[in-house]
């Protein structure tokens, strides 16, 4: 009796350790893991290095799941633990000897190492001190607190990365990961073994089985690897930057703990193998479509669809693995061996796929497809062992679900998959630079030339964007901003000619255009905070209050307070440097894009569309030679609130006049000599509207041609805009 009480406590122990470790811990690296491409975007990295550098922490996870299962089998649980979380907890610190985006890796390889470690480790105690009757029920609660700390994790990420630096981050890594240790000394059992399970317990025959079931883990985890490293630029590509991106990303998780709470009591009926197949499809078949979706409502239902699948395949995956073998370190460091591989895949091959197709959806889709077909083996077995089809039967049948699944997704593929049809001498390339995704069109004598030109207009974007970027430490203006009212600063020549060039703008709008609106938009999501804190800006909001020396190219800002936002024109500028760099390597002509913004350079015709800003259709076309293209528009980046029982959008254009958000104009897009002109006048006649637009562009800028979309739906164009 007292042997039964001892067993039941140390039961009850260990489930309470696993759950506190594993939930602290995986918030720690949850948030992490969801700050890092976002710190890689402001970095303007591109979209390989981003793919290899979760690839290096998939990886290290390869790494240490296998050999963690065995060192717990044979050493015991709660060292390995302790160790792993008291590692994670000091790892943030590196950052304070050197602060570049190589210790960020180096920081996320090691929190890899430690999660290949903590989840294999924490199965195998809840496998082998656990009775058969509730383990599946206990591998639902330990996937519960799993993705609870999945969901928050994304969301504290986003809330403490909103001004663009990564200390908070790091500290919450170090407190989470810190709890964790603590509350693994305190809970956890000492004498804990992880070599054999409790009781006998079923053994598969055997290779059939563990074969089949690390083949569908393998081939779901290419998808989710995929969509760590890519899911947050797929969505701030579509939306926008700010909060929602982070919500978004934390659905499928949120989804996955309802249903996990309201199922729990399902669990634990025998049929794993039919759970897991079933949610694995389910899974697989929303991350497809997810792949081709674009909207808000598109994201979210398809996120819950994932969030199910997860609900439904992970405690069922993980109690038919525990009844695999009596050795549960070993055959939980196997399953997430299998994982780690998928994870390790994923990223890479979404990093080398999307510059050859110019998008994130067709690689995602093919990834989803891989993880669907990757089910059938196990399908095989479900038929065979719980329906009792003969051998031939239900692997016959296996294939037929095989083919069923492969053709329509191949088809649908097909469609969605880009059609290179350049012309011979064309080429094209798609990274990730200046926060968005890039492409870049070309006309070359031969490939070589183009891959070499491609390569060193990416770095000069990248490059010169962060010398613009008021959020890049030691960048000439983040130096100016930081001096403001205390005394002179000299930024690069380049930065300096931009500023006289954008106060030229500002002095011909009379403070329309106003680049010291940065007192404001340098808050946190500022288009969201309160009216009052906007209109207590006003007074720092003054470009008269720049000063210039031109004998030692120094900027000045008069009043403490006052800050500079570039991001009204310097995307526009980006593009032209890249263009000029391009045509000084010899790239006949092509197309430089950024973020919808563009502009097409050489002897060569080139036809462009414009989207109506609401219906996102094809509101009509356009042809254009050596001219710039740029928009600006309020839904780009913006929140809806409830005003006096109706829906008001606040949206990150503000009118330096009202300190709101410019409420004239829904889109504007201008046609001009230059990108950055038009990128600045784009800006500009968004905020004035169609009326006042028109007449600053008939003054000052009578060659180029603008477009305006009004809330009423109305469009309004210059006489000369070249609308087909």
């Amino acid at each position: 009796m007292k042997d039964t009480q001892n067993s039941a406590n140390q039961e009850r122990r260990a489930l309470a350790g696993i759950l506190a470790n594993g939930f602290f811990s995986s918030l720690g690296i949850g948030l992490f893991a969801f700050t890092v491409p976002l710190v890689s975007l402001d970095a303007r990295i591109s979209g390989a290095w981003l793919g290899s550098a979760f690839a290096g922490y998939y990886l290290a996870k390869l790494l240490a799941a296998p050999l963690s299962g065995l060192a717990s089998d044979r050493f015991g649980a709660r060292p390995l633990l302790l160790c792993a979380t008291l590692t994670g907890a000091l790892a943030p610190l590196l950052y304070l000897a050197s602060q570049s985006l190589e210790t960020l890796y180096a920081i996320q390889f090691i929190l890899g190492l430690i999660s290949g470690l903590l989840k294999p480790v924490g199965m195998a105690v809840l496998g082998s001190n656990t009775s058969r009757a509730p383990l599946a029920k206990y591998f639902a609660l330990h996937a519960l607190v799993f993705n609870i700390a999945v969901f928050t994790g994304p969301l504290l990420g986003g809330l403490l990365y909103l001004d663009r630096t990564i200390a908070p981050v790091l500290t919450a890594v170090s407190l989470c990961m810190g709890a964790a240790a603590l509350l693994t000394a305190v809970l956890l059992p000492a004498k804990l073994k992880t070599k054999t399970a409790p009781q006998p317990r079923h053994i598969s025959d055997g290779k059939t089985h563990t074969g089949a079931l690390m083949l569908a883990i393998f081939g779901r985890t290419i998808g989710i690897g995929f969509l760590a490293a890519f899911y947050p630029i797929l969505l701030s590509t579509a939306l926008g930057r700010g909060i929602t991106v982070a919500v978004l990303f934390a659905v499928p998780a949120l989804a996955a703990c309802l249903v996990l709470a309201a199922m729990n009591r399902y669990y634990g009926t025998g049929n794993e193998e039919a759970l897991t197949v079933y949610g694995m499809l389910i899974s697989a078949c929303a991350m497809f479509f997810l792949g081709e979706s674009g909207t808000i409502w598109a994201f979210l239902g398809l996120g819950c669809a994932m969030g199910v699948g997860t609900a439904i395949s992970v405690p069922a995956s993980m109690a038919m693995a525990a009844r695999l073998s009596q050795n549960q370190g070993l055959i939980f460091g196997t399953a997430q061996f299998a994982a780690g591989a998928g994870f390790l895949l994923g990223p890479l091959v979404g990093g080398f796929l999307i510059p050859a197709t110019h998008a994130i959806g067709p690689p995602l889709q093919l990834a989803a497809a891989i993880g669907a077909l990757s089910c059938v083996p196990l399908a095989g077995v479900m038929l065979k062992t719980r329906l009792h089809f003969g051998r031939g039967t239900a692997w016959a049948l296996a294939l037929i679900l095989a083919v069923i699944l492969a053709l329509p997704a191949g088809v649908r593929l097909h469609g969605q998959w880009p059609n290179d049809h350049a012309a011979p001498g064309t080429y094209r390339y798609t990274d990730v630079a200046m926060g968005t995704i890039v492409n870049l069109t070309l006309v070359a004598d031969s490939r070589t030339q183009a891959d070499r030109a491609a390569a060193k207009a990416v770095d000069a974007m990248r490059a010169l964007q962060q010398d613009f970027d008021f959020r890049s430490p030691g960048a000439s203006i983040e130096r100016i901003n930081r001096s403001a009212g205390l005394g002179w600063v000299k930024p690069s020549r380049r930065t300096f000619d931009l500023l006289k060039r954008t106060l030229i703008i500002s002095e011909q709008s009379q403070g329309v255009f106003d680049p010291t609106v940065g007192a404001f938009t340098t808050s946190r999501l500022y288009f969201a905070l309160d009216t009052d804190l906007a209109r207590s800006k006003k007074a720092l909001v003054d470009y008269r209050q720049v000063r210039l020396d031109e004998a030692q190219h120094r900027v000045r800002l008069d009043r403490q307070g006052m800050a500079l936002d570039l991001g009204g024109i310097a995307k526009g500028t980006v593009i032209d440097e890249a263009v000029r760099l391009l045509k000084d390597l010899g790239i006949d002509a092509g197309i430089v894009e950024a973020g919808g913004d563009f502009y097409c350079f050489g002897k060569q015709d080139w036809t462009v569309g414009i989207r109506h800003p609401r219906s996102k259709t094809l509101y009509g076309t356009m042809t254009i030679r050596e001219r710039g293209v740029c928009g600006s528009g309020d839904y780009q980046q913006f929140v809806t609130v409830e005003k006096d029982g109706s829906a008001e959008r606040h949206h990150h254009i503000i009118d330096p006049a009202t300190m709101l958000s410019a409420d004239e104009s829904i889109g504007a897009t201008v046609i001009a000599d230059s990108a950055e002109r038009a990128d600045a006048l784009a800006t500009t006649i968004f905020i004035m509207g169609p009326q006042a637009g028109r007449t600053f562009m008939d003054t000052f800028y009578a060659d180029d041609a603008a477009i305006w979309f009004a809330p009423d739906q109305s469009v309004t164009m210059t006489s000369n805009f070249p609308l087909q």
